[in-house]
């Protein structure tokens, strides 16, 4: 089996960024405007108003985040015969032997697969910090493991699964 490589789609980040910078740009206008949206006004130092902060504050930062995301020519996710290589949750391959199990899953419209990984190995596996504290949340809420998405990837969620479900028969 030859290494599979899944890069980013600069269309579909750039559709992730128009949406932030779109929300942002949104809640900026009602902190601004004060319009009257159904029956409740967004006035100065009501909730409505603190949650348009709130949201300029999220929308923001997620569109920062997102815009060098633009210029990524590197691979995102690689499986191979020595695993998975998902560089937004580790450092170095994920071995195939450490991976108990690969799951789909879908939360409203946004699906993604799950590598539930053996406890005993977890620990020496080159994950991020992040992708740590996200499991440790993930889990809290009563889905343990570390999520792939694949809002942001070239071919989707069809071409990340059928890629990590192929390795996996492979391997």
């Amino acid at each position: 089996m030859d290494v599979v490589e899944i890069y980013r789609s600069p269309w579909r980040t750039l559709g992730l960024l128009l949406a932030c910078a779109g929300f942002t740009a949104f809640a900026g206008w009602l902190i601004y405007a004060h319009p009257n949206i159904g029956h409740r006004a967004v006035t100065p130092g009501s909730f409505s108003e603190f949650e348009a902060y709130v949201g300029v504050a999220f929308f923001g930062l997620c569109t920062v985040l997102i815009l060098p995301k633009l210029y990524q020519s590197k691979p995102v996710v690689s499986v191979g015969p020595r695993g998975v290589y998902d560089r937004r949750l580790s450092t170095d391959w994920i071995p195939w032997e450490t991976i108990r199990s690969v799951t789909p899953m879908q939360i409203q419209r946004q699906r993604m697969l799950v590598l539930e990984i053996d406890p005993a190995a977890e620990a020496d596996l080159p994950w991020t910090k992040g992708a740590r504290r996200k499991a440790r949340l993930n889990g809290a809420f009563g889905r343990s493991g570390y999520w792939m998405a694949a809002a942001d990837l070239r071919g989707g969620f069809p071409a990340l699964a059928e890629a990590v479900l192929a390795g996996r028969r492979g391997a």
